[in-house]
Formats: C-alpha cells, sequence, structure tokens
C-alpha cells in the first residue's frame, strides 16, 4: 500500500511568521506553558509549593548572542511524553487545549535547539538527551538515552539559539523590560489562578519570581465573574487594576485578554470604550481583565494565536458580556469621566440646539462612555436624532397604510398625526434655534475681525479672503481639470447682516470679469482684494425685476483715489448691467428691462473722502448712514452704512430671537481678548 508522505519543512513554513514581540515569543512561552503543565500534572494541588520552572533569556539592544533556556522539575520525557514529542498533532494534551503544535513553533524559530531530560521508569532515573532540528527526516539527532543514578528527581531542560530572519530574530526583544512585559502579560491568567509552580525568569543581570512579581504590577484583583450568556455560554471574568508598566509595550492602556485553554490569545485594547488613559491618585494606574470559558477554548485556532471566529466577536461580547461590570469596577474614574462628557454635550446643544432630543442623561446614554472628541459626540448624536425621525415617519406611514386598508380608525390616525405634529414642532423648534446661535457666532466674529483689523492695519492675516470672504461675499474658486480657476457661487453666504433681503440672494454677478477674478486667486497679489473695491451683484432667484448690489470697502480705510468714488462705480455697472452686454456667471447673458430695481449697498467707515462724497445724502431712518437716490438714471438707491453701524443693526434687528435662546451675554470670541 503507498500513504502519504509528509513534509514537515513545506508546513512550517506555511505556519503564521510573527510581525511583533508578542508573536515572536510565542515559541518560547509555548515552552514555559509545556513546563507548567508538566509540574501540574506531577505535583497537582501541591504544585505551588513543590514545582519549579527555571527561564533565563540572553538579549540586547544588538541581538548579537540571543539564547532561551526552560527548565522545570516536571514528569520529564517519560515513555508516554517521549511519544507525545515525536508525534506531531498529539492529543496527550488535548484535555487541556493541547494541539501538538508548540514543537513545530520551535522548529520555525530557532536554528539550534538541544534537549535534555530526567524522567522515572521502573523506580530507576535516565537521562534522555539530544539535537532537535527542521528537516523532512531524522529531526531529532545525536539521540543518547542512559542510566542516571544519582539524579534526584525527574526534569526537563531546553536551549534555543539562533533565531531565525525570518520574523522571529527582527521581532524578538532586545530589552529585558520588554521580556518581562510579554511573558507576565501572556502567563497573567495563569499566575493569578492559583496552580502556578515558581517560576523565576532571568534576564541579564535581573531576577524575577513569578506569581510573587505580579503583586508588583496588580494592585487590585476583584473575584472571578461567573457570567452566563445565551449565545457565549458560561464566561469567567477578571477585572484588575494594575500600575502603568502593565502596559508599557502594548498598543493602548487598557485591555481585555481573550483566554484559551490558559494562553492569552489575544488582547482588546478598550480605550476608546473608557476614554481614559490613566486614573489613580497619582494616575498611573490601567486596567487589565481576563476572560476565559468553553467558547474561547473551542474557537482557538491551531497555533493559539487567533480564534477562528470574527473579529466583530470580540468588541461584541466585551459589550455585551464584559462592559457592565468593567464600567462597575471603574466607577470612580469614570464618573469623573461621564462628568467631563456631560460638559462637553452642554457646549454642543448650545451650538446646535437640534440634537438636544432629551435631557443631558438621556443624551449621554446614547455615547460610548469615554468619547470626548466633540465631533465624535457630535456625530453619534445626530445619528440617533435622525434615527428618531425616522421611526416616527415610519409610524405615520404604518397608520396611514391601515387607514387606507380599512384597518384603522380615524382617532387612532389622528393621534398619530398629532404626536408626529408635535415632534416636527419641537425639531423646527430646535434646527430654529441653532440657527439662531448660528447668527451670533458669525457677528460675534465678524466684530472681533474688525476689531484685529483696525488694531493692526499692517497685518493682513485678519483681512484675508479665505477668513472674511465666507461671511459677507458669497463666492469661491474651484480648480478645473485643466488646471484653470473657475469663479462660482457657493452654497450659502451671510449677507442677511447686511440687510434681511439679502438672505437668500444669489451672487449672479461682479463688476470685474471673472477670469480676472480667477487670475487674482492664482497670482500673489493680496487675495483681500476679491472682497474690496468691487461690485457684487445678487438677486432673488431669477427675479430680474430687483437686482441687489452691494460693495464693501477696506474697515478704516481713509485715503481714496479721485477715481474710487463708490458711487461713481456702483451707478457705472448699474449702466454696464442694464446694457445687456454683460454675463452672469453662468455665462448667460444679462438682460433687464427699464422697470428693475437697483437696492444697491457700500459698506465702508464713513471717514475721509467717503464722508466727503456723500456729505449731501439723506440720512437712513436710523440716523446711523446715509442713502442716496438718484432722480434719474435708474430705480432704486444707494445705501451707505459704516462697518460699525452695520454689525449694531444686524445685532438689534436679531436682539429678540437672541433674548428667546438666552445667547445674549458675552461674545463667543471672548477668550481671544
Amino acid at each position: 500500500m503507498t500513504s502519504l508522505k509528509p513534509n514537515l519543512i513545506k508546513r512550517i513554513e506555511r505556519l503564521p511568521k510573527p510581525n511583533n514581540v508578542a508573536a515572536a515569543m510565542l515559541p518560547v512561552f509555548e515552552a514555559i506553558s509545556n513546563s507548567i503543565h508538566s509540574t501540574q500534572a506531577k505535583f497537582s494541588d501541591d504544585v505551588s509549593k513543590l514545582g519549579f520552572v527555571n527561564v533565563e533569556v540572553s538579549t540586547d539592544r544588538k541581538k548579537t548572542d540571543i539564547w532561551i533556556t526552560v527548565e522545570d522539575n516536571g514528569e520529564g520525557l517519560n515513555a508516554k511524553n517521549w511519544e507525545a514529542f515525536t508525534t506531531t498533532d498529539t492529543d496527550n494534551k488535548i484535555s487541556i487545549g493541547g494541539k501538538g503544535v508548540g514543537r513545530l513553533l520551535w522548529l520555525d524559530c530557532f536554528t539550534d535547539i538541544s534537549v535534555s531530560s530526567i524522567f522515572e521508569e521502573n523506580d530507576s532515573f535516565y537521562n534522555r538527551s539530544f539535537g532537535f532540528q527542521l528537516s523532512n527526516e531524522d529531526q531529532i539527532i545525536g539521540l543518547d538515552v542512559k542510566d542516571a543514578p544519582s539524579a534526584k528527581g525527574t526534569s526537563f531542560y531546553v536551549k534555543f539559539s539562533t533565531p531565525k530572519y525570518n520574523g522571529y530574530f527582527e521581532n524578538f526583544p532586545g530589552r529585558g523590560n520588554f521580556v518581562f512585559q510579554h511573558l507576565t502579560s501572556h502567563f497573567l491568567p495563569t499566575f493569578i489562578g492559583g496552580k502556578c509552580p515558581k517560576v523565576t525568569v532571568t534576564v541579564g543581570d535581573e531576577v524575577r519570581d513569578y506569581p510573587e512579581a505580579i503583586s508588583d504590577v496588580v494592585y487590585k484583583t476583584d473575584a472571578e465573574i461567573e457570567i452566563s450568556n445565551e449565545t457565549y455560554g458560561t464566561l469567567y471574568l477578571t477585572l484588575m487594576e494594575c500600575d502603568k508598566v502593565a502596559s508599557a509595550d502594548l498598543k493602548g492602556h487598557h485591555f481585555v485578554h481573550f483566554i484559551a485553554h490558559d494562553r492569552t490569545v489575544h488582547s482588546q485594547s478598550i480605550d476608546g470604550k473608557l476614554g481614559i488613559k490613566y486614573f489613580g491618585d497619582n494616575n498611573d494606574r490601567v486596567f487589565h481583565a481576563i476572560l476565559k470559558g468553553d467558547y474561547l477554548d473551542k474557537n482557538v485556532n491551531q497555533e493559539r494565536t487567533s480564534f477562528i471566529f470574527e473579529d466583530v466577536v470580540i468588541d461584541r461580547i466585551i459589550n455585551e458580556v464584559c462592559f457592565d461590570h468593567i464600567y462597575d469596577f471603574l466607577k470612580e474614574p469614570l464618573s469623573l469621566l461621564k462628568s467631563e462628557q456631560q460638559t462637553k454635550i452642554k457646549l454642543i446643544t448650545q451650538s446646535y440646539p437640534s440634537v438636544e432630543f432629551g435631557s443631558i442623561d438621556e443624551l449621554q446614554g446614547k455615547l460610548p462612555s469615554g468619547e470626548l472628541h466633540d465631533d465624535a459626540i457630535f456625530g453619534h448624536l445626530s445619528r440617533e436624532r435622525f434615527r428618531r425621525d425616522q421611526k416616527q415617519a415610519e409610524k405615520i406611514r404604518a397608520v396611514l397604510k391601515r387607514l387606507k386598508g380599512g384597518e384603522s380608525n380615524t382617532e387612532e390616525f389622528f393621534a398619530a398625526i398629532s404626536e408626529a405634529s408635535k415632534a416636527i414642532e419641537e425639531a423646527e423648534q430646535k434646527s430654529l434655534a441653532e440657527y439662531i446661535v448660528r447668527r451670533k457666532v458669525v457677528l460675534d466674529f465678524i466684530e472681533k475681525l474688525l476689531e484685529k483689523v483696525r488694531d493692526s492695519e499692517a497685518d493682513s492675516s485678519y483681512q484675508r479672503e479665505d477668513v472674511l470672504h465666507s461671511f459677507i461675499c458669497p463666492m469661491r474658486v474651484k480648480t478645473l481639470e485643466s488646471g484653470d480657476k473657475k469663479v462660482e457661487t457657493a452654497a450659502s453666504h451671510d449677507l442677511w447682516i447686511v440687510d434681511e433681503r439679502l438672505t437668500f440672494a444669489q451672487y449672479f454677478s461682479s463688476d470685474v470679469e471673472f477670469s480676472k477674478l480667477s487670475e487674482k486667486y492664482s497670482s500673489e497679489e493680496r487675495p483681500d482684494l476679491l472682497i474690496f473695491d468691487y461690485v457684487h451683484g445678487l438677486r432673488s432667484s431669477q427675479d430680474r425685476s430687483r437686482i441687489l448690489l452691494i460693495e464693501f470697502k477696506r474697515p478704516g480705510r481713509k485715503n481714496y483715489g479721485n477715481d474710487e468714488n463708490p458711487q461713481h462705480q456702483v451707478e457705472r455697472y448699474v449702466r454696464q448691467l442694464k446694457s445687456g452686454k454683460l454675463n452672469d456667471v453662468k455665462g448667460r447673458p444679462i438682460k433687464l428691462d427699464d422697470n428693475t430695481i437697483f437696492y444697491c449697498f457700500i459698506v465702508a467707515d464713513i471717514v475721509g473722502k467717503l464722508d466727503e462724497w456723500t456729505y449731501s445724502w439723506q440720512q437712513t431712518a436710523d440716523g446711523r448712514g446715509r442713502i442716496y437716490r438718484p432722480n434719474n438714471g435708474f430705480l432704486g438707491s444707494i445705501e451707505l452704512m459704516g462697518w460699525d453701524s452695520l454689525l449694531l443693526d444686524a445685532k438689534e434687528r436679531n436682539q429678540a430671537f437672541f433674548d428667546k435662546a438666552g445667547i445674549s451675554g458675552e461674545s463667543y470670541f471672548s477668550s481671544l481678548d
């Protein structure tokens, strides 16, 4: 008969290769784990008193001479264990999760491996020693079995050296503290379990004895919690408060360690869920938890390096099974975080009332406990608001469907409509409040901006187009595929500051060609020239009977050339518009008739020549500005308003809304003073 020929080399080549320190140390951890299991099998309940495992690691920053030894006083390689050692994929330790692949990881990691073991048979001691190498045949080399009459007990000793350049050497730690850190993390469940031999680890000049050394890292441990879950069965959770050194070499601060068969298979950071970095009186504590159970034991891969279920299951288990217990354990530090989060929510809902769909406690209940980022909080609340609106709409549609089919009475229908109307009214009020808050912010900002412009005329940073333009001049420049620039209408503007009639006006023209505007955007000329000294044309929708023209002069400007009279500039542009020779922003000819009314605004400080030019104009109704109504030439008016008057008038027009919304207090930008 013919049988399949195993190819051990190819099999080991296909094993997952390490990409971090923890994975690179896994073969060593497997050897330590084997030694722990061997002592547990020999001494049973007395293992913590009688068993020992000695580990010595030689490494340095340059990794010039890396070697590791692991020695224990367990059963040794007796007949049963020798049979298991020389059989791949053995089921010798299947009852405790053994997969029989630990030795394969040794061969994958190290070039040189030597083993020596004292075992007992027929009341006599023997020594079995050999080398262990990777090959398809004769992996056991130099096997020697001889009497050991002077031996005082059974033991096992293995030495590893020369890590291979397949990810193991590159990721093996060059610092002793990394060795201790990962070993502590990996064997944490074993060390705190109460059935562990004394494990002495020596790295260079430093020696640590486990599990005693755990007390230097773990300050507080709750009793193991048994949790029954319909999906995941019975799980066991241990919660610990640790020194921050416990997370020193991990990517994060707080972790839940998922354990399978006493091995740490996956450590999941929960920093994002908790939202705290460190806690404790000295701000030096971190949280670690250990989770184990049959579900995890049955769903680990052969190498015990990962679980066979989807990654999302990790998060589900933490959220559904662990987090309530974690929250109770960390109640004190998280309560401080909760207060900070509430403050954030209050500030956000003040600026964006539309997401304030409930009390602060209710809103906080919709957020991850540790979330403190403003944009993320707003995103969570917005999504919740959207879901509520969708549920309300679905409820109305369901009632309508039943009513149409004769399955519902009119009372039920009107009750649903009444409920929906109330919800819609509340939503509208929130949206209106948000709009009012935005107006207050805009006015406060413009006021602060004007102060800065006047304080330092030499500093143009406060006058830059990208700051002021977004509020008062609805233009933007788009780069085309060809690389050319095109001036386009902005999506929104705040020209209501000038006049409420401009609130919904759309930009349609300028008294300078758009190609020239685009060139200026691309040039090194001062970009504020695009805001000031040009007439900007707007109109409500496609209404040709009413045109709104607005011109801005730089705040604080006193000196004007003889040809810069803004009245003449506006009148000149009106003539051009009426001539029909200009195109709008979409490239279409502008056609206006003699009945078109032009409402023209000039925003400038009324000083210097501007004061002289407009001295004979009429005063506006509020006495703050000046207005000119031509007798001939065009229908309409030209109104001149100072920047301060512009802001004061806008504030007065909106004051009642600010008072109603409770935001009439100090400027949102008072902290900039």
